[in-house]
């Protein structure tokens, strides 16, 4: 089985997902890391190197690898803009889209620095995450069959949501 995290780069995929994945005993990807692992450097220096295009690219090998090895997949905040990736996520398992508002995105944003979409200065970044949301709430909607708020949750509290559709798919 293969259940897939998607959402904004802030809303506890990675971190919440790591959790459940362990607590369930299944194994736990991440198409940045398997990105990153495959190319050998940083998503920040793939994107300054080869661009955004390129990385999405790549991005749709990974979720392609990744939807034949079951477990729980974190997805990039943007992998939901192709076609492909949303067609493979949705015949292959459930989809959770971990929502966070703006505001709470940007808070839990504030210290990193390895973000290539975040590259402007601290009092722009809740409008550009509030823009990229506008633009990815649709195709969020669109693959989901579940859905989490995580505005007001820990990541345990998370993980253990995610736990609950794992074992209810």
């Amino acid at each position: 089985m293969i259940l897939w995290l998607v959402g904004m780069m802030g809303s506890g995929k990675t971190s919440a997902g790591r959790l459940a994945a362990r607590h369930l005993g299944v194994e736990f990807s991440d198409t940045d890391e398997e990105v990153a692992r495959r190319k050998g450097c940083s998503i920040p220096q793939l994107w300054a190197e080869l661009g955004e295009a390129a990385f999405r690219e790549l991005e749709k090998v990974a979720v392609q690898e990744l939807a034949t090895r079951g477990g729980v997949v974190a997805t990039g905040g943007g992998a939901v803009l192709d076609a492909t990736n949303r067609h493979t996520m949705v015949t292959t398992g459930p989809v959770v889209w971990l929502e966070a508002t703006p505001s709470v995105l940007s808070a839990r944003l504030r210290h990193c620095e390895d973000r290539p979409l975040l590259a402007v200065p601290d009092r722009e970044r809740e409008s550009v995450i509030a823009q990229r949301l506008e633009e990815r709430k649709k195709l969020y909607a669109e693959v989901a069959t579940h859905r989490i708020s995580t505005d007001h949750m820990t990541v345990t509290e998370v993980a253990a949501r995610i736990e609950e559709i794992w074992n209810g798919s």
